[in-house]
């Protein structure tokens, strides 16, 4: 039996810690912040789901599979559809009324290398601007973008469930300072020796930590990420302003409304929750900059709602928002998680290297590093 400590309790974390204790090891978590689940967690406010922008998860994809697996509760689930979903400038993707041009636009859709500006939206809405994943915007055309009826809130708790069943130690608000090969010094002044570390936290944090073990390899390995922010609006509405259309895509200005009510009738019938992110386009993104500040992205993100959600600050029974917040924490670059496997510390996250993007990306590369202890307690 290992001794592994996991920094961070994100889904890359919680992943982790199940996959490393069900092999046998004891396993303890820590978590910075007051919750686990990180941005994919939610809170229930006013009966709306609210989260960190718009979340959605590929049918039977890492994520998917694993709370599939956690209850005997199924999970319902409604998919995202194009003859629903509108881009600027170009109409429904897939209208119902319109066969030619519905069957003109599938065909356009099939040849995903093209720049046409559909398929541009179909990997702006299934990728949210980070690295083109073929499985998310396949998934799109064939209705397998999902929104669940609990939210990402009961999602996560799934998972925390599990981790309970089997013992795991989670401890919520402790900080670590820094970390060395077999020992985690915490800000509070504790130390605790663990004969693995797998640093499931952001990149920034982790660049920190594995500088104070090798600064010199913490320079290699984190000089190269690229992070991707975005603004995001959040709103409980008592109309219906997008008229049953679930999304909504502004590509040149990477702009996307959703609409889950619309989405997944479970998560209520009466009015709608909006879901609005604006992608990129800061001096700091890669890509063109389309804006000086977040806080004017934000405001330009609030004009596409009014634009295209007309009277929906009539309607508001909640709203929340946030100017900046990396939406990818890597572009197109991202780090090998064996990369310090010989000082006995681990990398999970979506900011590791893997097939997958988004939370698919940390589950995967969380349930990767369970399974690799035994590579780093050489």
């Amino acid at each position: 039996m290992v001794r592994v400590l996991v920094v961070g309790a994100g889904l890359a974390g919680l992943a982790c810690a199940l996959e490393a204790t069900l092999a046998g090891h004891h396993v303890v978590v820590l978590e910075r912040s007051s919750r686990i689940g990180g941005r994919a967690t939610s809170q229930n406010i006013d009966e709306f789901p609210v989260g960190f922008g718009p979340h959605l998860f590929l049918k039977k994809g890492p994520f998917h599979n694993l709370v599939r697996k956690l209850s005997r509760v199924k999970l319902a689930t409604a998919s995202v559809r194009l003859h629903r979903t509108e881009v600027v400038g170009q109409g429904l993707i897939r209208p119902l009324e319109d066969a030619k041009t519905s069957l003109l636009n599938k065909r356009i859709l099939k040849d995903s290398s093209t720049n046409h500006p559909l398929v541009e939206a179909c990997h702006l809405l299934s990728s949210w601007g980070g690295q083109h994943s073929v499985l998310r915007y396949t998934a799109l055309q064939k209705g397998n973008l999902l929104v669940s009826n609990e939210g990402w809130a009961g999602m996560v708790g799934r998972l925390a469930a599990a981790l309970d069943e089997v013992g795991v130690f989670v401890e919520c608000g402790p900080e670590v300072k820094r970390i060395e090969s077999g020992k985690v010094y915490l800000v509070d002044g504790r130390e605790i020796e663990t004969d693995v570390i797998v640093l499931a936290c952001g990149p920034a944090a982790a660049r920190k930590l594995v500088s104070s073990v090798d600064e010199q390899r913490s320079e290699e390995l984190f000089s190269s990420l690229k992070r991707i922010s975005a603004s995001f609006v959040e709103l409980g509405l008592d109309s219906k302003p997008l008229s049953g259309k679930h999304a909504v895509i502004d590509l040149q200005n990477k702009f996307t409304i959703l609409d889950y009510r619309a989405i997944q009738p479970r998560l209520g019938r009466e009015g709608s929750h909006l879901s609005a992110v604006a992608v990129g386009g800061l001096e700091s993104d890669p890509g063109e900059t389309r804006f000086t500040s977040s806080e004017e992205r934000l405001e330009a993100l609030f004009a596409f709602l009014t634009e295209r959600a007309s009277g929906w600050n009539q309607h508001i029974i909640h709203q929340s928002q946030q100017a900046k917040i990396t939406l990818h924490d890597a572009y197109t670059h991202r780090i090998p998680q064996l990369s310090m496997a010989d000082k006995s510390i681990l990398f999970a996250g979506t900011w590791v290297e893997g097939e997958h993007i988004l939370a698919d990306a940390a589950v995967d590369s969380g349930r990767s590093a369970g399974k690799s202890i035994s590579a780093a307690n050489r």
